[in-house]
């Protein structure tokens, strides 16, 4: 290989960007993607290694390995009643930040960069608070028929308040010549504005503006300069209310209502935008939303 022709590399969608010159032939050398003969003994810089009649030994090198890491730092607190008077609750609040390299198996890393994955965890939330509860209503107790009616109501509830989860921001054309066979690719477009936030009840349901990213600018065999993961998607503003009674009939039986209502004040909860560039029209659009109000009623009797 030392002073030998330029040997173009292997299942690369631009020689140009990948092009390997021996060592002798001063041309500087950049390994993108599938370096030449896919061999783990060839060294491209001196030849060493590298079979003779210029033949891959593998079509591609996948590789697996523990280099990714987490840090999360928050602040937790709680509040909790226990029963009495006919009432007890737990609130609970969270302040928090988590980042990572990546946040799934599925999430592939820059190889040779991986600290530029580094952003927000894809379930990183930076607040929540939750309020369950459970109130058995103060009414006087009532003796014979109007006692069937009146007595033994009680209410219980969760509400759920959050912050979006981050939004995963993906390009999956693999301009950067590292495709895989099964996960994502590491790829990026490039950000060309500032990100904005917007109503998904807005024209087109998008969730953010596209238009602050490309992928014209980003060069073969190069990752895009967006972030993995940007801030944030839609949060969360939901109430669950659920009513109950009790009526005891004679000292053997009973009966027990239960009124449940889920998304009580029919809050629109959208999912997370698209954040696939490669998605095209789709890109930054949110294309579905949480379940709206629904209503269940259960009896139940005791024997």
């Amino acid at each position: 290989m030392p002073g030998g022709p330029n040997i173009p590399c292997p299942m690369v969608n631009t020689p140009a960007a990948c092009t390997v010159t021996g060592a002798a032939g001063g041309t500087p050398i950049t390994l993108v993607g599938l370096r030449p003969y896919s061999s783990p003994l060839c060294d491209p810089f001196s030849g060493t290694g590298c079979p003779s009649d210029g033949i891959d030994v593998f079509s591609s090198i996948f590789t697996q390995n523990t280099i990714s890491n987490s840090a999360y730092n928050g602040f937790q607190t709680s509040l909790e009643k226990r029963f009495s008077n006919g009432l007890q609750f737990t609130a609970a609040y969270t302040f928090g930040k988590s980042l990572d390299n990546a946040s799934t198996f599925e999430n592939l890393v820059d190889p040779v960069n991986p600290k530029r994955n580094r952003s927000r965890s894809l379930f990183d939330s930076t607040q929540r608070f939750v309020f369950s509860y459970y109130w058995e209503f103060p009414v006087p107790k009532f003796e014979g028929l109007k006692s069937k009616v009146l007595n033994g109501w009680a209410m219980s509830g969760i509400t759920s308040f959050q912050t979006g989860f981050p939004i995963r921001i993906t390009e999956q054309d693999d301009i950067e010549l590292q495709s895989s066979f099964d996960f994502e690719t590491p790829g990026q477009p490039n950000i060309a504005a500032p990100f904005h936030k917007l109503d998904p009840r807005g024209p087109g349901n998008l969730g953010f503006n596209p238009s602050a990213f490309t992928e014209d600018t980003v060069v073969p065999g190069t990752i895009g300069n967006a972030p993995r993961t940007i801030c944030c998607g839609p949060g969360i503003n939901n109430w669950e209310i659920g009513f109950v009674k009790s009526t005891p009939i004679g000292e053997r039986y009973k009966i027990d209502f239960r009124g449940e209502l889920f998304n009580t004040f029919n809050h629109a909860q959208f999912f997370q935008p698209d954040g696939n560039f490669t998605d095209g029209a789709d890109f930054g659009r949110v294309k579905r939303a949480r379940d709206p109000r629904l209503v269940q009623f259960a009896l139940k009797f005791y024997f």
